[in-house]
């Protein structure tokens, strides 16, 4: 099969540091440069310090990456300023390969690349044990879903789109190899990720430092469900982190936090030393309004309007301002307002929403519904509400659109509504339309036999 010029790239695979005993209970390094050799991975630490370069490349997709490229499809944010990239995506462009996809992508790959390598290496190594061995696997496994079900949401048409899910997905890369690989379908993508996540959750321990834990496990299952529409299994795995006692909600709306925090379940690691911050929030940082009268990344008038049209909605006070007037104004988003902050990937908020929406969903357990959605807007200082009926779910839903806003959530919401049946659109787009989906890197235009998504955009 020809050679993928994605993965030279992957060569450069794998971060050198110290090595301890307790390497795992150190945080990820904040660069990620050097090689090393395939045979290079011999012992313990060898397999530690290539899972810890694993979770660095998360830190950098998920600094705000993957969920910039999602909510520019969507209907929360408006054109971006002095960003070619985002433009291009914003003005959902399926004809072009640009650098800012292709480094989502590239990202996203790496470490499942890293994964896999961990698995096929870990068998050759003979000072550990069965439980560390399986341990590492299962933390491998579950960095392996987690990455390809993001890109899996940007492109690709949703679970659902065809009533079998025989569309095409993504490229499932569940050996090591650098050998390039032809789409899977949307079903078999989903049952990988699937097997990941319920080995991961089977194996992985309470707790784990910063690192994955069978409640990451189990709250990404959570996600994925939802996705599919499985309400009942959806339900099931929220509740059961919801339930842990592992996780309480914060009392206040900052979620993006200079450190750990109560909600967070699973987040990318930032340090700040010697004032100098590796800021793995990068990305995020586009949106910041409080220092810069021109952001790159703005909600619209709209979303804007929705967010804060209830005077005693505390988010629509705090993470949003007006800048300049009339004709000229701007909307700036002030949920990342500071330089220096963790990024929850999953948290306790999701499964709250994630649960209400589930059982309002299939009419059960209405009560712990409604519970859930008003736990959330006391925190937002509003009312709690006593909906119940088809008014419930389209209450709840509206609550996860305002309280996930710019979280990189919206735009899977808008394609799953469509799948349910409802009229939805992104931007007078119909969810299904060509350009609700990303174009694949134009690397992968190079291996014979792979299928482009279609261009066309969404007019």
């Amino acid at each position: 099969m020809k050679f993928n010029p994605i993965f030279s790239l992957i060569l450069s695979a794998f971060l050198l540091q110290s090595c301890s005993e307790d390497l795992l209970d150190k945080r990820p390094e904040a660069t990620d440069t050097q090689a090393v050799a395939e045979d290079a991975v011999k012992t313990k630490d060898d397999l530690k310090k290539l899972l810890i370069s694993s979770y660095d490349v998360i830190a950098n997709l998920y600094g705000g990456q993957i969920q910039n490229l999602s909510e520019l499809l969507g209907d929360n944010v408006d054109a971006p300023a002095n960003q070619n990239d985002y433009i291009q995506v914003y003005t959902r462009r399926t004809d072009i390969f640009n650098g800012t996809i292709g480094g989502v992508y590239n990202n996203a790959y790496i470490t499942i690349y890293r994964a896999n390598q961990l698995l096929f290496k870990k068998d050759d190594v003979a000072d550990i044990s069965d439980a560390e061995k399986t341990q590492l696997e299962a933390e491998a496994r579950f960095l392996r879903a987690l990455c390809h079900h993001g890109i899996l949401r940007l492109f690709a048409q949703p679970s659902g789109y065809t009533s079998d899910d025989s569309h095409l997905g993504i490229v499932l890369r569940m050996k090591y190899s650098q050998d390039a690989g032809l789409r899977s379908t949307v079903k078999e993508c989903y049952e990988a990720i699937v097997d990941d996540l319920t080995f991961a959750e089977e194996n992985l321990p309470a707790n784990n430092g910063v690192y994955a834990t069978k409640w990451s496990a189990k709250a990404l299952l959570a996600r994925v469900y939802l996705d599919q529409n499985k309400y009942s299994l959806a339900a099931e795995k929220a509740s059961e982190v919801i339930n842990s006692g592992q996780f309480t909600m914060l009392d206040s709306l900052t979620r993006f936090t200079a450190g750990a925090n109560t909600e967070q379940i699973f987040a990318t690691v930032s340090y700040n030393q010697n004032n100098i911050s590796d800021e793995r929030g990068g990305a995020f940082l586009n949106y910041r309004s409080d220092n810069n009268t021109n952001p790159t990344m703005r909600t619209n008038a709209g979303f804007y309007t929705t967010m804060t049209e209830d005077t005693l909605d505390l988010r629509g006070k705090e993470w949003f301002r007006q800048i300049g007037n009339g004709t000229t104004a701007i909307y700036g988003v002030g949920k990342f307002d500071r330089s220096f902050m963790w990024i929850p990937i999953l948290h306790l908020t999701e499964m709250k929403l994630i649960r209400a929406e589930a059982y309002a969903s299939l009419g059960t357990n209405v009560a712990t519904a409604q519970e859930d959605i008003n736990e959330i807007r006391t925190r937002a200082g509003l009312s709690a509400l006593t909906s119940t009926g088809s008014q419930l779910l389209q209450d709840i839903r509206l609550e996860r659109r305002k309280e996930l806003c710019f979280e990189g959530d919206r735009t899977t919401q808008i394609k799953r509504m469509g799948v349910l049946g409802n009229e939805s659109l992104s931007r007078n787009a119909p969810w299904n339309c060509p350009g609700m989906v990303l174009q694949f890197p134009g690397s992968e235009n190079t291996v014979i036999g792979f299928t482009l998504n279609p261009t066309g955009g969404c007019e």
